[in-house]
């Protein structure tokens, strides 16, 4: 008889333990392995949900790294930086067989109990280690409720709006009165964000044409009149269901957002049936536009899921793509949570499709997330099973600069250099010419880089933030270091020597001798640029520039540093690399980035800001959003993502 493997084993167990050490009556959901957490913890008290979900990552040992008062586990470096930047509190648990305990750590509170310099490390390690102590058995259920609390209110604590006013005019007549009701009860589910009311003023009104062919919406200064597509005698539950989507449309319309995708979903239940009026209002993607609205994504997974339950599959793709928007729209650090629930759901609704293009579509989508939150080996797998089940993906330029970027981050880098150079060939996709560039880049081929990005950069927009850096910092390096081969691993390890050096001279030889090997080792550019910029003040723009491109994605400082090196001086080329800056800024930090801009200037100035700049600062972001606007914003394949971390499109 078989035996399961050992891992299996210890799996299972440390999942039993989990669910054994948590209250019965919490919701315990799997969100999908291939995001590196294990369980999604819904806690609720009679029957009701009391805090937002948690979400934990388990780590099981058999060895001897454990005792009754903890364990000491390896988690993946790059799963624990994602876990920081994820919006709901993430608990690492640590299971060790042999004695049976189960341990755990909340990832926020880890970080701040660690050194500065020890959580430098966890961007540069492939794994840490990590010993939890705080049993999970003995806590009780609500000391765990009040810090999911503590996390949510340093997070996200906000004052609640009044509550939007809704008037429904309806023509007279007893399906009137029925159709009333039905949106009564329905927009009762909102409080206390949206009330109803019988007459007077209100933020949203909806006026119904006497034959029930067309909905007058007045929001504000909009006024649209919307046709309902009913037949001429409904059903109270055909005009319900259509009155609420064009309400919750209203609603969007009126900047509540997060009560407008809470009821459209709410509607679905309620009225999306096969072949109703309704179903067939939901395969117009105006009406999505409500979900692409709100910023939390929560209610996105939940409507393409059930209306995959349904069998209306056209409808389900859409609110999928609509998804995908969302996510595009927001920064890398503010997405983590919701791209793992995104991703989850594009598998769920493979497993109830049998079309081979719709199947090939969702793969293509799935392998896309994946690459953005760097996860290259299920983006390949992904990027293949699209190909497997749409042959027609093979024709395609960004299928191929897909599977690059994808085969980039599993770090099959000349596999992935002739899947850019296919798809860069036609010259007809200018995200493919970038690409071809970018992974040049990353083999130290920093001549023929240099080559591709001139061609490149010459044709003009469209253009990328990333690429256009790339571009003029690769001179930089092909003169200071030279192409060759990188040599990561002892690179890496230079580095982390050399930091232990006080004398800022030996440093710096130090740091010299590690780029020689690598001069894209990030960990060696983290001090390098600071001492060359010391050194070579005329040349320190050119410094923190390399620096910011090479370690931006996780380093805030470097790209305020950039940013600011770049004020000395004027003309196009200052400007573009400004705008450059500041798009990768906040692609990757968001309001951090202002932040770090906040507290660096203030530090500088003794304890005033610099409003000023801060303004300034602001109001590059709109230039900035203009110049880098992606012309195929509906395209979820085709976006150049340089490896290494996670890319996100410019928002």
């Amino acid at each position: 008889m078989p035996t399961r493997p050992r891992a299996q084993v210890l799996e299972t167990l440390s999942r039993r333990a989990f669910h054994e050490a948590l209250p019965p009556e919490w919701r315990i959901q799997d969100p999908h392995r291939d995001h590196g957490l294990d369980a999604r913890v819904q806690p609720f008290e009679h029957r009701r949900a009391v805090v937002p979900p948690f979400f934990a990552g388990l780590e099981a040992t058999d060895g001897g790294a454990g005792d009754d008062t903890g364990v000491t586990v390896t988690f993946r470096a790059e799963r624990l930086r994602e876990y920081l930047d994820a919006a709901h509190p993430v608990m690492l648990v640590g299971f060790h067989a042999p004695t049976n305990g189960l341990f755990f750590a909340w990832v926020h509170q880890l970080a701040a109990a660690h050194t500065l310099e020890e959580r430098e490390r966890w961007d540069f390690e492939k794994t840490v280690r990590l010993r939890l102590e705080d049993a999970l058995r003995a806590r009780e259920p609500g000391e765990l409720i009040d810090e999911v609390r503590r996390f949510f209110a340093a997070r996200h604590a906000a004052p609640h709006d009044a509550p939007a006013r809704v008037r429904l005019e309806l023509p007279p007549g007893d399906l009137s009165h029925a159709v009333r009701d039905t949106v009564a009860s329905w927009l009762d589910t909102a409080r206390p964000q949206v009330r109803l009311e019988a007459s007077g003023d209100a933020e949203v009104v909806l006026e119904v044409a006497a034959d029930w062919s067309a909905i007058q919406v007045a929001s504000s200064d909009h006024r649209p009149c919307l046709p309902t597509s009913l037949p001429p005698a409904p059903t109270s539950e055909e005009a319900a269901g259509v009155v609420q989507l064009i309400a919750a449309m209203a609603l969007s319309l009126a900047g509540r957002p997060h009560a407008a995708a809470s009821l459209l979903v709410e509607a679905l239940r309620a009225c999306a049936w096969p072949g109703s009026t309704a179903s067939r209002l939901l395969s117009q993607p105006v009406v999505w536009n409500v979900l692409f609205a709100t910023e939390d994504f929560d209610d996105v997974p939940g409507a393409a899921e059930f209306l995959a339950t349904r069998e209306l599959r056209p409808q389900a793709l859409l609110a999928a793509r609509v998804g995908g928007s969302v996510l595009r729209s927001r920064p890398s650090t503010r997405r983590f949570a919701a791209s793992q629930r995104y991703r989850a759901m594009l598998q769920r609704l493979l497993e109830r499709t049998n079309s081979p293009d719709v199947s090939g579509a969702l793969h293509a989508w799935l392998a896309h997330h994946l690459r953005g939150s760097g996860l290259g080996r299920e983006a390949v797998h992904h990027q293949r099973l699209a190909a497997m089940s749409d042959p027609g993906h093979l024709q395609r330029d960004d299928w191929w600069s897909g599977m690059a970027e994808a085969l980039l981050l599993r770090g099959c880098a000349r596999q992935a250099l002739a899947c850019a150079g296919h798809a860069a060939a036609s010259g007809e996709h200018r995200p493919a010419q970038a690409l071809h560039a970018d992974v040049l880049f990353r083999l130290r081929r920093f001549g023929d880089a240099d080559r591709v990005f001139s061609q490149w950069f010459e044709q003009g927009p469209p253009l990328d933030p990333q690429g256009v850096l790339e571009h003029f910092t690769t001179p930089l390096l092909l003169e200071t270091f030279g192409d060759g081969r990188r040599q990561v691993g002892l690179a890496r390890r230079r580095a982390t020597e050399a930091r232990a050096i006080e004398a800022p001279s030996l440093q710096l030889a130090a740091l010299q001798e590690a780029l020689q090997l690598d001069p894209l080792c990030e960990s060696a550019w983290t001090h390098y640029a600071e001492l060359k910029a010391d050194m070579e003040p005329e040349r320190s723009t050119n410094w923190w520039l390399a620096r910011a491109v090479l370690t931006g994605h996780r380093d805030v400082t470097a790209c305020f540093k950039a940013m600011e090196s770049l004020n000395h001086g004027s003309g196009q080329v200052p400007g573009l690399l400004r705008l450059c800056i500041l798009a990768l800024a906040l692609r990757h930090h968001g309001e951090d980035f202002y932040a770090e801009a906040e507290r660096q200037l203030t530090a500088a100035s003794g304890g005033d800001p610099f409003d000023d700049y801060l303004a300034y600062l602001r109001g590059l972001e709109d230039a900035a959003r203009t110049f880098f606007r992606d012309p195929e914003g509906a395209n979820e394949e085709g976006t150049r993502t340089a490896p290494g971390a996670s890319r996100s499109r410019f928002p």
